[in-house]
């Protein structure tokens, strides 16, 4: 996928717009590119799009997202092996004692607003060009930056509630109008953009332009919206979308036989779209290149880490998401996706001594310092879990589980004692399977379990806490925007 010149597009669009009384002056240097006279021809428009590519991976997927924060940090999957110094808060938001003023929930907040702003003004300058550009691509790519853009809102009022909600380009005066929207008035909004860009999205793509965003990732937002909101009729339309298109299947790798090899070449280095692929955030490896951050925040806190495998990759990751105890024992004996998804430790360099601390190897490159592995935000088996889900069917829970080589969900081997209904197995499956790539708190607060699971475990979790704060910084400098119960 071109990815060219991105960089500099997103700079383009952080520009300010001139104010009024000095339309009539010469505020644009001729011999300068600006905003005023760079959207010239097809190419540069087209590189506009590629910078909502660029939000997708940078801020919406990456680590240290909403997401990320909200759906993984704040989960039953991960904990905390040390304490930093200072504003420890990343450990606040695992031990669910955030609170308004954490720097990293603020962070997320202003980065996926940032988001927005760049989509709202890759849609604005698309609408308003000069240039003679065939309709059905113009609508194409304002579906493609329409999709991103409900993504980023779809982590915002699942984590936040109620959020300003921002569909055009703005002035920063024009934003203090905008004050927390209604979650129903969102989920309307998100809706109907999605189901305008399934109609101009193509079912795919070919050569370097595979890797953007199709009609079915935006129905599997979609149906994951329908989902969230208990409309399960709506969301298995959408799932069945995606199931009868025949174009995705658990064969990731393609050598036509589905099992466990399958799961593991989902998370290899160099897997980019694969046949499991619904939505992924695309990244390059290499100095210069838009690289992945995941292994570098997940990787352990520890001076003597070495990277398994990687001679010389001797580097201290950020230590966040360390697998817990909990989610390494939710795995079922002899389930071979617990040694794919996460390793127990690792030799220390300095001693050849074995250390034990576990970490998530879903994300392992060996480009350590310059990742390019591509990130799975909606993959297939996350489709027939929810379709399981929606349809009470457990044949398509079966069908993930067959790839691990697991008894079938109804079966005298199945652990029915821990999971006696479909809605724990699915809970269940969708927690092994999809561990550390963001849905296990969201899968909780969707289905009303994440107060009895969480405090079943003796976390200090309560209704209160479902939703993050109201980042202080952005009451500061609004005070308009009311902040969440309980902060």
């Amino acid at each position: 996928m071109k990815l060219s010149k991105i960089y500099f597009v997103v700079i383009l669009f952080l520009l300010s717009t001139a104010c009024d009384e000095a339309k009539h002056l010469q505020l644009s240097p001729p011999d300068q590119i600006t905003e005023a006279n760079f959207y010239n021809t097809q190419t540069e428009i087209e590189q506009a799009v590629n910078a909502v590519y660029r939000e997708l991976g940078g801020t919406i997927a990456s680590a240290g997202s909403v997401a990320d924060l909200y759906g993984e940090l704040y989960s039953d999957n991960t904990t905390f092996i040390f304490q930093t110094a200072g504003d420890p808060v990343d450990e606040a938001i695992s031990g669910y004692i955030q609170r308004p003023e954490n720097s990293r929930i603020e962070s997320a907040w202003n980065n996926t607003y940032s988001s927005i702003f760049v989509t709202n003004s890759v849609i604005n300058v698309i609408e308003n060009t000069n240039v003679e550009i065939n309709e059905q691509l113009k609508s194409r790519w304002i579906g493609e930056a329409i999709t991103v853009r409900s993504l980023a809102y779809f982590n915002l009022v699942r984590a936040f509630g109620a959020v300003p909600l921002i569909v055009e380009r703005i002035s920063p005066v024009e934003a203090y109008d905008y004050l927390r929207e209604d979650p129903d008035v969102i989920y309307n909004q998100l809706i109907a953009d999605l189901t305008f860009a399934k109609s101009v999205l193509p079912a795919n793509y070919s050569g370097e332009d595979v890797g953007r965003i199709t009609r079915y990732a935006a129905a599997a937002i979609l149906a994951k919206i329908y989902l969230t909101q208990g409309d399960h009729s709506a969301a298995q339309s959408e799932l069945e979308l995606i199931i009868q298109s025949g174009q995705f299947s658990l064969d990731a790798n393609g050598d036509g036989v589905v099992d466990v090899n399958d799961f593991e070449y989902l998370f290899l280095p160099d897997t980019k779209n694969s046949n499991s692929s619904i939505l992924e955030a695309q990244y390059m490896a290499g100095v210069n290149a838009f690289n992945s951050n995941h292994q570098q925040r997940y990787m352990p806190f520890h001076h003597a880490f070495t990277l398994p495998g990687v001679p010389g990759a001797n580097f201290r990751g950020d230590g966040v998401n360390t697998p817990s105890t909990d989610i390494i024992e939710a795995f079922e004996e002899g389930d071979p996706r617990l040694d794919i998804s996460i390793k127990m430790g690792y030799d220390s360099p300095a001693t050849g001594e074995f250390v034990e601390h576990p970490f998530t190897f879903k994300f392992f490159d060996p480009n350590w310092s310059n990742p390019g592995q591509n990130f799975a935000i909606i993959r297939y088996a996350d489709i027939l879990l929810m379709y399981a889900e929606v349809t009470e069917d457990p044949q398509f829970l079966n069908m993930v589980r067959d790839r691990a080589g697991l008894p079938h969900f109804g079966s005298d081997d199945y652990p029915s004692d821990l999971y006696p209904t479909l809605e724990l197995a699915i809970e269940h499956e969708r927690r092994v399977e999809l561990s550390h790539e963001m849905h296990r708190m969201f899968d909780l607060v969707r289905t009303g379990r994440a107060i009895e699971v969480l405090q079943s475990k003796g976390f200090n979790f309560a209704e209160d806490k479902i939703l993050f704060p109201i980042p202080q910084d952005a009451i500061d400098v609004n005070p308009a925007l009311s902040q969440n119960p309980g902060y």
